[in-house]
């Protein structure tokens, strides 16, 4: 194995490692956001006590694949730098960690008009047959 075990002390989780740095937040952003619009968007088969049954498998790993797609992945390359795992080793880049985030960082990107799956993909009712 080519690495070095490294432990990450408690509470820094949040500066220190590229998911939490970077990606979390914009990908649970665009998958909340599909999710959101799913349940505007009416028109859902209903259990017998009348509560809305939940999106299918297929249409929720639609979504997650879309929501990764959101993700820049410029922002995963500026992750690691920012949590010092890949900065030039002549120091040069260290101070990369306590830097501000640049606009854009980890922002949510702008979901396109092409995300939108009311015009394909099962209904809820064939969703529910699944």
């Amino acid at each position: 194995m080519n690495g070095d075990l490294v432990i990450i002390p408690g509470g820094m989780t949040s500066q220190l490692q590229v998911l939490d740095v970077v990606v979390n937040k914009p990908f649970k952003y665009h998958l909340r956001k599909r999710y959101t619009e799913w349940l505007l968007a009416g028109n859902h088969a209903l259990t017998p006590s009348g509560k809305i049954l939940k999106p299918a498998v297929r249409r929720l790993c639609e979504w997650i694949l879309q929501a990764w797609a959101d993700v820049y992945p410029e922002s995963i390359v500026n992750g690691f730098k920012k949590c010092c795992i890949s900065n030039a080793m002549d120091g040069s880049e260290d101070d990369v960690l306590w830097e501000e985030a640049e606009p854009g960082d980890a922002q949510p990107k702008k979901v396109s008009d092409e995300s939108d799956d009311s015009e394909s993909g099962p209904s809820d009712a064939e969703d529910a047959a699944q």
